[in-house]
């Protein structure tokens, strides 16, 4: 049996997505979610096998793991195909990751012999780019019915396009309403090209499908998804000599002065679509600090001790307006010198890799 979970920001890309698979296998089983206002969550079934199904529960608590655990996951198990050949595509609510879904599902799933062969993130190349530098909440901007969501689409975005085996390029809403305005959006348009290309270099290791082509998925692997969902983490290493123009790769090799670093960071991240990296800061010379920004959003959280990695700030900046030259300038003015070097070198041996990070890590915006 195979089993396909599919994720989205927009139920719109999500449903086209799924139009598609099942032009790939038309004797599939969908079994669709939404959660709406009110802790409603709305169960939609369908297939040439299974009469169609439609419901509404109410959930005493509308997060994730109870909608999961209680709507979700009983509806899978209940309709899972006893066939070999059988093929089932599980929709999962607007802007939920799909890790924090298969983590619930997993265990119970492997009970039965059956595993997770694909995870399919659907979205609009052509609103992408867009969606990175949108500042509001996914409450905000319509997203999902969850006001305590502080997540900006970019954020979203970021985490599943790491998450997901395989992407699904659809022509957004907007096509259809703007009619003949909108041919850059449209999937031979120049916006639509351009955010497909931003959206390939933040996940070269995703199967790409896009406009009528034969949809081609990717074989998802727990591991490496989120290997690749670590804050810190990127595909691509130092010197990679197949890197995207719209792509900056930069690596210093002396630990940065905290404050001198908290000063140049908005010029660094101010024109990227994407950032991120790890950090190698003089203030805990023994902590690795991942850096990641989506748009206007950025944020640093310690990672532990740096173990096997070699201590060094290692950056990757995609839709940057800067040049390469232009970001290592700034990111070398705030190494330490020598004589900064030694008196770290001793302050260390005396406190040890342990040392508590500083208060300066947390989310915030660049200005």
């Amino acid at each position: 049996m195979k089993l396909i979970f599919v994720s989205s920001l927009e139920v719109h890309c999500r449903d086209v997505a799924v139009s598609r698979l099942l032009g790939k296998y038309p004797e599939a089983l969908v079994i669709g979610h939404d959660l709406l206002e009110g802790n409603r969550v709305l169960r939609r079934v369908e297939g040439k096998h299974n009469a169609t199904e439609r419901a509404e529960s109410v959930l005493e608590h509308g997060c994730i793991g109870c909608a999961v655990r209680f709507e979700i996951l009983p509806t899978l198990l209940r309709l899972l195909p006893g066939r070999e050949d059988a093929v089932v595509i599980q929709l999962l609510p607007a802007t939920w990751h799909s890790d924090q879904v298969l983590d619930i599902v997993r265990s119970e799933l492997a009970g039965r012999g059956v595993t997770i062969d694909h995870v399919v993130l659907a979205l609009d190349p052509a609103a992408t780019e867009d969606q990175f530098w949108d500042r509001r909440t996914l409450w905000e901007s319509g997203f999902n019915a969850m006001p305590n969501d502080e997540r900006t689409a970019g954020e979203f975005l970021i985490r599943e396009l790491a998450l997901a085996d395989s992407l699904m390029f659809v022509e957004g809403v907007s096509v259809e309403l703007l009619g003949e305005s909108a041919e850059h959006l449209k999937a031979s348009g120049e916006q639509y090209e351009h955010g497909a290309r931003l959206i390939a270099e933040l996940a070269p290791h995703a199967a790409l499908n896009s406009g009528a082509s034969e949809v081609v998925l990717g074989d998802y692997d727990q591991h490496e998804a989120l290997l690749r969902s670590r804050p810190g983490h990127f595909s691509h290493g130092a010197g990679d000599s197949e890197i995207a123009d719209s792509k900056i790769l930069i690596r210093v090799e002396r630990p940065l002065d905290a404050d001198r670093f908290r000063e140049v960071l908005p010029e660094v991240v101010a024109t990227c679509m994407c950032v991120r990296g790890t950090l190698w800061m003089a203030s805990c010379p023994g902590v690795r600090v991942a850096l990641t920004g989506t748009g206007p959003r950025v944020w640093m959280e310690s990672t532990g001790a740096w173990e096997s990695d070699v201590a060094c700030t290692h950056l990757e900046l995609t839709g940057s307006e800067h040049c390469e030259a232009e970001v290592r300038a700034l990111l070398e003015s705030c190494e330490l010198s020598d004589e900064q070097l030694l008196a770290l070198h001793g302050a260390s041996s005396a406190t040890g890799p342990d040392q508590e990070e500083s208060d300066i890590w947390g989310r915030g915006e660049s200005v």
